[in-house]
């Protein structure tokens, strides 16, 4: 016997506006959850005087190469904000791509300062003299006279247009710890680059409940589709 399957239509139609209702409530959820970020970014810049004293003064107009940034906390909360991203509906989907921004100098120093040496550059590798040229071990600190036949500056210290080859150390291990994103299930880390002080460390406490917006946004939309449709089969 044929069958005859009631409720295509219904069907069909409720899938048309599944991808703009679930845009809708995914902007709509995570818009104000996203400033509340931002504000909170804000917040963590530390005045002019909690950072190093030598970061905030002028640079040298008459030197002939870049200057490191002057810190301002000022700038650093002006560079801090918001942007709803590239909103955009495809043939097959959509795309929302709400962020938020630290773009001054000074604040994306301060942001990611120690990512990738936690005690800055070190000024010094230590080789073993029977080996020339060859390295086992990196010095931190500086304590006594310095011997060439044991210590050399490195490739990266020669390059520093600098007094003081211990600056990076110094500078790096006087700022707060970087704060790491929190694990969170179904969802893939960003590794050593998701550190940071300011937008980084926001989104980490915010982070939890910005994905579950996003979920509830997404089981609100299969609701509504489940009661605005009616699949009956009639033989």
């Amino acid at each position: 016997m044929p069958a005859e399957v009631v409720g295509v239509k219904d069907v069909l139609s409720g899938l048309k506006f599944i991808d703009k209702d679930l845009q809708d409530r995914i902007k709509t959820a995570i818009d104000p959850l996203m400033r509340s970020v931002a504000i909170k970014a804000r917040g963590f810049v530390p005045s002019n005087s909690e950072v190093l004293s030598g970061w905030t003064k002028e640079p040298n107009p008459n030197i002939n190469y870049r200057p490191f940034p002057k810190y301002d906390a000022g700038t650093v909360k002006a560079g801090i904000g918001y942007n709803a991203g590239d909103n955009r509906t495809f043939k097959n989907g959509f795309k929302v791509s709400n962020y938020v921004y630290n773009v001054s100098a000074p604040g994306r120093i301060y942001e990611t300062a120690g990512r990738k040496n936690p005690q800055g550059r070190a000024p010094f590798q230590q080789i073993d003299p029977s080996l020339p040229g060859t390295t086992f071990g990196k010095v931190q600190g500086f304590e006594g006279k310095v011997r060439a036949r044991e210590y050399t500056y490195n490739k990266s210290t020669k390059e520093y247009a600098s007094n003081n080859p211990f600056a990076g150390y110094q500078f790096v291990t006087a700022l707060p710890g970087l704060t790491s994103q929190p694990k969170i299930k179904g969802v893939r880390g960003g590794g050593r680059k998701s550190k940071g002080r300011l937008i980084y460390k926001a989104w980490a406490q915010d982070s939890g409940k910005i994905y579950q917006s996003i979920l509830g946004a997404i089981n609100a939309t299969a609701i509504k589709f489940n009661k605005s449709t009616d699949i009956k089969k009639a033989a």
